[in-house]
């Protein structure tokens, strides 16, 4: 008892590093239950997620039930439930039952259903069966009869027609809709009609060898599911797809899941969690590393605080055993308090960001992992306190007695030792990540993962000797001029407790700008990702072809404000290839910053595929032209109309200059003009103008060329056409421009890949392009695509339907005029950008990420506080200092700014430090961590692509922070330092 109330009196005495140690020590056990709990925490979250928004066909169980021998329906179908039931995972629900037939075989075949309130389960017009002779049917199959009408139904006679039902479109209420869907041709050869819908004692009365029961489970997602609770469940639904069961009556239960496949949903999982896992335990490492950091300042002040208070009880003839016990009683109390309440503060922590973050409703589970990282962790706290411990019992009993520490630089070779070591350590694991290969094919091992805390710790350590070394040059070299700097620099080489704030706080810094970089860096893949898969606010799919899509944004939307057209083209030849309106991606497209070498956006990507002139478009039902000509000719016009190509004849031109209209009804929604061309004469016709019913037509910008000789069309500002010499716009004359993905090889463009000369095989023939640029990845078709401009490839070609995925790009702040527009042509909004990236945020990795964030803001609130807290405690002995200055006639200023210039030196070496740690684990690392998961060829590389703004701001806000604190506390050591404070510490 004597011992803990001597212990307690310490405690109290030292209040203000007691609790500062015991908060540290708390939030260390707590960063190393956090880790391990959050990762599992997300794993789960994604887990649930995925088994939350797979379609049911993919997640649920279906069986069949073979007949026995008796010839009880019901019996058969209760029997059946049963040996479900007890095969059936908990997770799985309780079978619905639906009574089925086997086919019946005649002109078409039949089969029947019956299910308890099919009627709300089905879109029905008309009524549900009542009686045995009245069916429902599909409306597909229903051709020239009518409800009410009678329909030859085999082994039924005619049943009456009493409503019709449509094709679920979604698996809602039916795991399998197509059961319910009619085929053209059936295994027999003939036409497989949709089951018609009867009431149960139809089925009943069938013959026993056509009954089919058939029983549907869907999983039941819960609120929790451990990693081995999923691989059971994943076994178990493997065994049940292909299951049989004899039942007492000669029956059998046989599982049809054909479609489950909670195997591919296990792979993912498993590759999220073993990135997650690898992901988290940088981040763990640090917060803990920054928390032993500042316990060991902390301790090593409150052990010189204790330094007297041993000394006097070794006067009294205390044992150096004792005199251990009575040193480790204090920081071990405060270790014992700490292992529960940083258990309970991490498993909180957990709680709050899987709240905030995470699925909700997830049910938080504290691993084993977690509570062993908790005990190792107290066990090192114990270790770092019985170092400290051990420094200050190594003072001589005469320090220990004066109760005042005299300066003094760093002494003892272990220190040193143990500095070297961990440097080279850092060197080492530099060079070996460096060695390792650029693209990160190999993985990351356990030491890469310590390399940035390697880093942050060997700065730390070599900025302090460092930050020593050369305040003692300069106090040598330069002597007292200037007295402030001579001052300031003589206590940094002196006061070895003064320096030991750097390693916390270079720490801290270096591992906030990493968790930054791995933060903004994962970010920007994802919004990479998200433009590739969705590159616009919102995407439409479009029934119509492309160059109706095209014509409908450039009605519906005349200025380009709000919609664009796009399509994905899929030519085997060539491969993947996207198409664009460049007049609009600019201002409706996204476009990552990734993509393209000097970081350009959207409009310059448009720049890029742009034509060099636009094609004429002649919009009117009448169409002239003004022609000089020495020979009657006539001029024939290549358009492309609304509704496919066509030539349009405009003359004859009689010789001398005339003006010549024709009708045009099919230009009445525009003709683009591929073509001129001359029918008759021997001469030249010069075109000067062209015109429509509704005004002229820009008919020299087009920029027109010879289509086989090559060169200018235009001479003297007119158009010249020679006999036998079509001339082409300049967008289908030149070789079309294009932006290759970065993927993209000899399998899509023949020729040097680099520019003129190369060509991309279509089904026409081949196109020339001109290579402009490569990009990492490009919208729809990601790295491996080439994108052109929309209106310029229709120009040369007219790709096969089947080949073309037309699409319209909105922007979010389009009017509902527009969006109405789109939706009364058919088309339909298949997600967006942020859809996309929603969902990308939702994987369990890039939750698992954002534990970075966490730790990064969390370690420099810790080391703003150890700092705080260590200036106070310097404060008595810098505050004497001052006073001895003053005494002997130093001025207040040159006091102040000497208190001033040594915080100013040592925390901005640790800002410094911690700034060149944190950005060479970046470079050494990013390109090589898992920031994201790549799974299919069209999906684009992580990138080791940090915010550069973010560190900014970062390092903006540590320089303001660090130099507001070291303002307020030289005006601190200043304020009290009088000789009465000299006087105070002699007494």
């Amino acid at each position: 008892m004597t011992i803990l109330a001597t212990v307690l009196r310490g405690l109290r005495s030292r209040a203000l590093l007691s609790v500062a140690s015991l908060v540290m020590m708390v939030l260390s056990v707590a960063g190393a239950v956090l880790g391990p709990a959050f990762q599992q925490a997300a794993t789960t979250s994604y887990t649930l997620t995925r088994l939350a928004d797979a379609p049911p066909p993919l997640t649920g169980l279906t069986f069949e039930v073979g007949a026995g021998r008796t010839g009880d329906l019901d019996g058969l179908v209760a029997a059946g439930v049963a040996a479900v039931e007890r095969e059936l995972p908990d997770l799985y629900e309780s079978p619905v039952v639906i009574l089925m037939s086997r086919p019946v075989y005649g002109a078409a075949d039949v089969t029947y259903l019956a299910r308890d309130d099919v009627c709300s389960v089905l879109d029905v017009r008309g009524r549900c069966p009542e009686r045995p002779d009245e069916v429902l049917v599909n409306e597909d199959d229903l051709g020239a009869l009518a409800v009410g009408d009678r329909v030859d139904a085999p082994l039924l006679g005619r049943p009456r027609i009493v409503g019709t039902y449509t094709t679920p479109d979604d698996s809602e209420h039916w795991l399998l809709p197509t059961l319910l869907s009619s085929r053209p041709e059936s295994s027999s050869g003939a036409p497989a009609l949709g089951p018609f819908i009867v009431t149960d004692d139809v089925l009943a009365g069938l013959p026993r060898r056509l009954w089919a029961p058939r029983l549907e489970s869907r999983l039941r997602v819960p609120d929790s599911l451990t990693d081995t609770e999923l691989d059971a469940l994943v076994a178990t639904t493997e065994r049940l797809r292909a299951v049989e069961v004899d039942l007492d009556d000669g029956g059998t239960v046989v599982g049809t899941s054909v479609v489950n496949d909670l195997q591919t949903v296990l792979v993912d999982v498993r590759s999220q969690r073993a990135a997650a896992r690898s992901a988290v335990a940088p981040a763990a490492v640090s917060l803990v590393l920054v928390a032993l950091a500042i316990i060991l300042r902390l301790q090593t002040a409150a052990a010189e605080r204790r330094g007297h208070e041993l000394a006097l009880a070794a006067l009294r003839g205390v044992g150096r055993r004792r005199s251990w016990l009575l040193g480790l009683a204090e920081p071990w109390l405060l270790v014992l308090l700490s292992a529960p309440l940083g258990v309970l503060v991490g498993y909180a922590a957990t709680v709050a960001l899987a709240r905030s973050s995470l699925r909700d409703g997830l049910v938080v589970d504290l691993p084993a992992a977690s509570v062993l990282n908790a005990v190792a962790v107290t066990l090192v706290v114990a270790a770092v306190t019985a170092v400290a411990v051990g420094q200050g019992m190594q003072e001589t009993l005469g320090a220990r007695l004066a109760g005042v520490r005299r300066p003094g630089g760093r002494r003892g070779w272990t220190g040193l030792v143990v500095e070297v070591v961990v440097v080279a350590l850092a060197a080492a694991l530099t060079l070996a990540r460096l060695g390792a290969g650029s693209d990160g094919s190999d993985g990351l091992g356990a030491t890469d993962l310590l390399l940035p805390v390697a880093l942050a710790v060997a700065a730390g350590l070599l900025v302090t000797r460092g930050t020593v070394a050369v305040a003692g040059w300069w106090t040598e070299r330069f002597g007292d001029r200037p007295l402030s700097a001579f001052v300031a620099g003589r206590a940094i080489a002196r006061r070895s407790q003064g320096t030991l704030v750097i390693l916390p706080v270079t720490a801290a810094i270096a591992i906030s700008v990493f968790a930054i970089g791995v933060d903004s860096a994962a970010g920007r893949w994802r919004d990479s990702v998200a433009s590739t898969r969705s590159p616009a606010d919102q995407v439409w799919a479009s029934p119509l072809d492309a160059v109706a899509t095209l014509r409908l944004t450039r009605a519906i939307d005349a200025d380009g404000r709000w919609t664009m057209a796009a399509a994905a083209v899929s030519i085997p030849e060539t491969g993947p290839i996207v198409l664009v309106d460049s007049e609009r991606l600019g201002r409706v497209g996204r476009w990552s910053p990734q993509w393209l070498a000097d970081g350009g956006d959207a409009a310059e990507a448009a720049d890029l595929v742009r034509p060099p002139s636009p094609l004429l478009v002649l919009t009117g039902r009448r169409v002239g032209l003004t022609v000089a000509t020495g020979t009657p000719v006539t001029l024939k016009l290549d358009v492309r109309t609304a509704t496919g190509t066509a030539f349009l004849r405009v003359g004859p031109f009689e010789p001398g200059t005339s003006t010549v209209a024709t009708p045009a009804e099919e230009c009445a929604a525009g003709c683009e003009v591929r073509a001129v061309s001359l029918e008759g004469g021997t001469g030249p016709a010069r075109v000067s103008a062209a015109s429509t019913d509704l005004g002229d037509a820009r008919l020299l910008d087009s920029g027109w060329t010879r289509a086989d000789a090559g060169g200018s069309a235009v001479e003297d500002g007119v158009l010249v056409v020679e006999p036998g010499a079509p001339v082409v716009p300049a967008a289908i004359g030149s070789p079309m421009r294009a932006v290759l993905g970065r993927d993209a090889d000899a399998t899509v463009v023949d020729g040097s890949g680099d520019g003129a000369g190369t060509s991309i095989t279509v089904a026409s023939g081949t196109i020339p392009v001109e290579v402009t640029a490569r990009a990492e990845s490009l919208p729809l078709t990601g790295p491996g695509g080439i994108m052109l401009d929309l209106a310029t490839f229709l120009a040369h070609e007219e790709p096969a339907t089947a080949l073309v995925e037309p699409l319209v790009l909105v922007r979010d702040d389009a009017p509902a005029s527009v969006t109405d527009a789109l939706g009364a042509a058919g088309m339909t909004r298949t997600g967006g950008a942020a859809d996309t990236r929603r969902a990308l945020d939702e994987t369990a990795y890039a939750q698992a990420l954002r534990l970075y964030v966490v730790v990064g803001a969390a370690v420099l609130l810790m080391a703003l506080g150890g700092l705080l807290v260590s200036t106070l405690v310097q404060l008595p002995d810098r505050r004497r200092d001052a006073a001895a200055l003053r005494v002997v006639g130093v001025s207040r200023r040159t006091v102040v700014l000497a208190a001033w210039w040594e915080s100013v030196v040592v925390l901005g070496a640790a800002t410094l430090a911690g700034l060149a740690a944190g950005l060479l684990a970046q470079v050494v690392l990013l390109r090589s961590i898992t920031l994201g998961l790549v799974d299919d060829s069209a999906t684009p590389r992580v990138l080791a692509d940090a915010d550069g703004n973010r560190l900014v701001l970062l390092a903006g806000g540590v320089a303001v922070t660090l130099a507001l604190v070291a303002v307020l506390a030289s005006v601190a050591v200043v304020r009290r330092a009088r000789a009465a404070t000299l006087r105070e510490d002699a007494r």
